[in-house]
């Protein structure tokens, strides 16, 4: 005989619905939340909205969800979140505070120092002794995305506050 599946909701289940909740959010205010562009490029007779790719990712997060929902009734998954060590709950609480002070210091700082203070003190919280090191890779990192987004990507980010006074031709922008 065959075994019959109990279908129970669980963990996966609530993650599902968040996803096709989420998705479903998306799809709604996609359109409204994306404005025209400057400049429409058009692929011969193709003329593409700038919504279309955000919308293809929405619907693509509904199905998947949907799917994943379908699947979640099956799944044999204990909650293991239950089991965790003060430790890791700590690190969670710090890691979240990290990155709620993040955002002020991107805002204030720039995108480059805050993202450097970060990376250093995030590094040195999870065990990093090698101090060189990290602000090395603190500093060297951030430049990176900041010069690949800026000039490559076309992206704004918070620039150095001593970019913003005034704009010179050494600055990164």
């Amino acid at each position: 005989m065959d075994e019959v599946v109990e279908k129970k909701f669980n963990f996966n289940t609530v993650a599902a619905i968040c996803f096709i909740v989420l998705a479903i959010i998306l799809l709604i205010f996609i359109p409204s939340q994306i404005d025209k562009p400057l400049i429409q490029l058009s692929f011969g007779q193709f003329n593409l909205p700038p919504q279309l790719f955000p919308q293809i990712i929405a619907g693509c997060m509904l199905a998947l969800g949907s799917w994943f929902f379908y699947k979640s009734f099956s799944l044999k998954q204990s909650n293991d979140l239950r089991g965790l060590d003060k430790e890791a709950i700590t690190n969670v609480i710090v890691t979240l505070v990290m990155m709620a002070i993040y955002v002020p210091l991107m805002v204030n700082l720039g995108f480059v120092l805050g993202s450097a203070i970060l990376i250093v003190a995030m590094s040195t919280y999870f065990g990093n002794r090698n101090y060189i090191a990290a602000v090395l890779i603190g500093i060297f990192l951030p430049m990176l995305v900041f010069v690949t987004f800026r000039r490559l990507l076309l992206v704004e980010l918070p620039p150095f506050p001593i970019d913003i006074y005034p704009l010179t031709n050494w600055s990164l922008i």
